[in-house]
């Protein structure tokens, strides 16, 4: 009789600890399947695919953890800033921003983000890591003069995340968020609605960056976009309203924004600010009037 209970008390030890064991790999695996999603599709680009006059260089920067990750450089002309570009979650530094290399070739210089574990770049991408390597690539701008007459900071979808942070922390000229998300939480439940928070590790928290970034800030928008929908801008655009300029593209979806409207938009943006040193970014002003006040133009 004590053996036979003996036996059920080892049985039910094992039993609990599987049950244990199954828990912890699940809690583990519904944790990071937000992080999957996001960054399983990243492309692997060859950069003689990039169709443009510019001539593109190089850029490495060694990261704290040993990485060598490659970006793409190309130089302003004289009193012209640098549009510093943040890609998607596919890492699309060549197809997407052929927008941004016709303007480059107006004169603007441009540097194309390389992410770690994207285009060829070693490593696994993560939200703290792309962080501290794009706070390492402001480092080494600043450091080689790569943008003597200040920097522009562009981000599209995921690399809003990206764009809000750096540019809450350095002292651009202004700050382009296309297509952008609150947070990533949020992007999540706009797909998956029932999926709570603490199952995303990944924050991309651009709604409480927002309100810290003291340069103009030109917000794009799809109307029709069902990955990061017009109301997800609104809310952003609100955390900084005196800076913030608002434009809603009606036809406008994830990937069409710019063809529909939303280049005209980053033209006149940019057309507009006017050339000072990044230093005094908190003074910039638009030709002809005050800071940009939240509008609902559409193109």
């Amino acid at each position: 009789m004590i053996l036979r209970s003996g036996k059920r008390k080892r049985q039910a030890s094992v039993f609990a600890t599987l049950l244990m064991l199954l828990v912890a790999a699940w809690a583990t695996a519904a944790h990071t399947v937000p992080e999957y999603v996001l960054f399983r599709d990243r492309l692997r680009l060859d950069i003689l695919e990039f169709d443009s006059k510019l001539d593109l260089k190089p850029i490495d920067l060694a990261t704290s953890d040993g990485l060598r990750l490659r970006s793409y450089y190309f130089a302003p002309e004289e009193g012209k800033p640098v549009i510093v570009y943040f890609p998607d979650r596919l890492g699309d530094i060549i197809h997407k921003p052929r927008h941004l290399t016709a303007i480059a070739e107006q004169g603007y210089g441009l540097l194309l983000t390389g992410y770690r574990g994207y285009g060829g770049n070693p490593g696994l991408p993560s939200e703290a890591a792309l962080y501290a390597d794009a706070a390492a690539l402001m480092q080494r701008i600043e450091i080689d003069h790569l943008a003597p007459d200040g920097i522009i900071i562009y981000g599209y979808s995921m690399g809003t995340g990206v764009a809000s942070y750096v540019a809450a922390l350095a002292k651009p000229l202004g700050l382009v968020l296309e297509a952008p998300f609150t947070t990533f939480g949020d992007a999540v439940r706009q797909q998956f609605a029932q999926v709570p928070d603490w199952l995303v590790k990944s924050k991309f928290d651009t709604r409480s960056r927002l309100s810290k970034v003291t340069a103009p800030i030109l917000i794009v928008a799809g109307a029709k976009d069902q990955i990061t929908p017009a109301r997800f801008a609104q809310r952003l655009a609100d955390m900084n309203e005196d800076r913030t300029s608002l434009v809603v593209v009606p036809d406008g979806n994830h990937l069409n924004l710019i063809r529909k409207g939303g280049g005209a938009a980053v033209q006149g943006f940019l057309a507009r600010l006017k050339g000072v040193p990044a230093g005094e970014a908190e003074n910039v002003a638009f030709e002809g009037g005050p800071l940009v006040k939240p509008s609902m133009r559409a193109y």
